[in-house]
């Protein structure tokens, strides 16, 4: 499992950067786990950054990561309808985005115990 945290501000780009990171560290596997852990974001979400975070996401699937993935907000329903919003989005292009507000059960949904 691949778990990228976001803090502050940051740019798109930055998170692009750090997943192309890790997709190119030898210990990337195919299939691996994506949990996104935006709790301590402070980076303006818009309707039109959500887009792009769709886009990019559908793409990871075909680079090699899971077709399910994890995202973790703050309690902010902004953030968290936006996050649902790329979920539903996320449906047609063939990726299971789930949105939790606690990593627990973000960890707990990816990997089940067996």
């Amino acid at each position: 499992m691949l778990v990228v945290t976001v803090a502050a501000t940051y740019r798109s780009e930055e998170l692009a950067d750090a997943v192309a990171e890790a997709l190119a560290d030898r210990r990337f596997r195919p299939g691996m786990l994506l949990l996104l852990d935006g709790r301590l974001s402070q980076a303006q979400i818009t309707t039109e950054s959500t887009r792009w975070r769709v886009a990019w996401l559908a793409s990871l699937r075909h680079k090699g990561f899971s077709d399910r993935c994890a995202v973790v907000v703050s309690g902010e329903p902004h953030r968290y309808g936006l996050a649902r919003m790329a979920s539903t989005l996320l449906e047609g292009e063939g990726v299971d985005l789930q949105v939790f507000t606690d990593v627990d059960g973000a960890m707990a949904w990816l990997d089940p115990p067996p």
